[in-house]
């Protein structure tokens, strides 16, 4: 069974919106990472592209909150990312192998949109016929886990 590890929304202001989640839904700390390297293998749709993006995680509860503000982003990957602010970038969960389950994602009709292989190992998945929003997989990295695990003990 998948399981939600975290959701993100994308946002116009990093620091308000940091600020408002902290005191309206208690959530928090948050750990910003400026500029996140998506690796030079970062691929949309199989061919290069550009996500030029901060993010701020923190602490929701159960799940994890991502806040995005995208700095450059190329536009047809900003489309199918749904890029506007409070609109929900994605939903995750992670896997031990990442190949199969990009071919189960494929196989429930949920296309293969973007390939990252730097500090994090993450693919984003069209939401298919349920989600109006893309799916994030991760198999984690111990980088990743780390910081993850620095969130819940805050």
């Amino acid at each position: 069974m998948t399981e939600i590890h975290h959701i993100g929304y994308w946002v116009d202001d990093l620091a308000a919106a940091v600020d408002w989640a902290g005191r309206v839904l208690g959530a928090g700390p948050f750990t910003v990472v400026e500029h996140v390297d998506l690796g030079a293998g970062f691929r949309f749709r199989g061919e290069p592209a550009v996500l030029d993006h901060s993010a701020a995680f923190g602490q929701w509860g159960s799940i994890i909150l991502e806040l995005g503000v995208v700095h450059d982003v190329t536009p047809e990957l900003g489309r199918a990312l749904n890029v506007g602010h409070g609109n929900v970038s994605h939903l995750a969960w992670t896997t031990d192998d990442l190949d199969a389950e990009g071919a189960r994602m494929a196989d429930a009709g949920c296309p293969l949109l973007t390939t990252s292989r730097a500090g994090a190992w993450a693919d984003w998945f069209d939401g298919g016929p349920v989600f109006g929003h893309p799916v994030e997989i991760h198999q984690p990295t111990a980088g990743v886990l780390a910081m993850w695990r620095g969130l819940k003990h805050g």
